[in-house]
């Protein structure tokens, strides 16, 4: 599967706000603990807030989304796709690209105009 594929499967696997909103939370925390490991010295931060992340972002999954994170496709995909999608969503060009890809968007983009729902 080349990373284009994954990439609309993977925009398919967050169309409501509420993934993409976990998934933006699980990055985050992520990147924090990159952060704190390289301030402290400490890298078992690293291996803490990355797992962390990861539970949130497949419980986005299953709680919010009713279906199965694409972990198990391709799991470095998955990490550039979020940060891509973390990207897009801060620079309002998310809901162009849900466009683009004639994907439904099921909530909220960055962006988009006329619509507040979470």
């Amino acid at each position: 599967m080349t990373f284009q594929e994954f990439w609309k499967a993977y925009l398919k696997a967050h169309s409501k706000s509420a993934t993409r909103l976990g998934h933006y939370f699980a990055t985050l925390v992520g990147a924090s603990g990159v952060v704190v490991s390289i301030l402290t010295g400490q890298w078992y931060w690293v291996v803490i807030t990355i797992a962390c992340g990861y539970v949130i972002a497949i419980l986005s999954h299953w709680l919010v989304e009713g279906n199965q994170p694409l972990i198990k496709v391709n799991a470095f995909y998955g990490a550039v796709s979020d940060i891509r999608m973390l990207f897009l969503c801060m620079t309002g060009q998310l809901n162009k690209e849900y466009t683009k890809l004639g994907i439904t968007n099921k909530g909220w983009c960055a962006g988009q105009q006329g619509s507040s729902n979470l």
